[in-house]
């Protein structure tokens, strides 16, 4: 029985290794069979999926980076921008501070009196006082009464005087008085602020004056406190008194207190050296 197991084993081997050696040798000689069709129908098309897929994975990993790199980018983009449009705004900044100043150099040549500038660093919030607060102080020579003049106009007098900053009492506070000329008709009146407004008064002008909205009011140059003929302001409003005197006469100042960057501070006229 072991025999007949053994040679039936031999005999199957033996066949097998004959049907191998001829699919060799069929395969050899560029012959294919049913069981050579099937292996290649089966591999391609396990290896046609593989590669699609193989494709689409690597497509779709380019893809991936091809975002990431793009958002990358674009954030650097974005970054570039916020840099150059900071950068086009102080060269902006840098022009309108030195068209000021050169303004302001051409205003300071054309005054007689000496003039110290100064930078404006704060403004008053209160609705019933109208200051604002210099970086000028005692350490360089300013005094309480003194001018306070811009480009535009008239700004106010010096009130409080500390070592390195100053507060200005500027034409629009009420206590504020200013010595004033109507420039058409000359019209002469002191010119004071008024409360809660943004707006000025012209005091103690008869009724009998020449003026009229939109004279324009300079300076008098009385007391060399302010340069003579500087601007101050236009009439607004003109309301004669029916029963009074007097007329009431508004006043809109040439300066913008609260936009106010550099102002002058007025010292009195230097008196030529006598010869003997």
């Amino acid at each position: 029985m072991d025999n007949q197991r053994k040679y039936a084993f031999l005999g199957i081997l033996t066949a097998m290794i004959c049907l191998l050696a001829f699919y060799i040798y069929r395969h050899r000689q560029g012959r294919t069979g049913r069981i050579d069709n099937f292996l290649i129908s089966a591999t391609g098309q396990l290896q046609k999926h593989s590669f699609y897929l193989l494709r689409g994975s690597r497509t779709l990993v380019d893809h991936y980076v091809l975002l990431v790199n793009a958002r990358k980018r674009n954030e650097e983009l974005e970054k570039e921008v916020v840099f150059l449009r900071s950068k086009l705004a102080s060269l902006q900044e840098a022009d309108v501070e030195n068209l000021r100043l050169k303004e302001a150099l051409h205003f300071k040549g054309q005054l007689k009196q000496p003039l110290m500038s100064a930078s404006v660093i704060a403004h008053d919030v209160s609705s019933d006082y109208f200051g604002i607060r210099i970086d000028r102080g005692s350490k360089d020579g300013v005094q309480m009464g003194q001018g306070v003049i811009s480009p535009t106009g008239l700004v106010g007098r010096i009130q409080r005087v500390a070592p390195d900053y100053s507060v200005v009492l500027t034409l629009l506070d009420p206590t504020s008085n200013i010595d004033v000329v109507v420039q058409r008709s000359r019209a002469r009146g002191i010119l004071s602020g008024q409360a809660k407004q943004l707006t000025c008064k012209l005091k103690y002008l008869d009724k009998l004056e020449d003026v009229a909205v939109n004279d324009t009011v300079i300076s008098s140059g009385f007391g060399s406190i302010f340069p003579e003929g500087l601007l101050v302001g236009y009439i607004s409003a003109v309301i004669p008194s029916p029963n009074g005197v007097l007329q009431t006469v508004t006043v809109k100042s040439a300066v913008d207190i609260y936009r106010l960057e550099e102002v002058f501070v007025v010292f009195p006229p230097t008196e030529p050296e006598k010869t003997s």
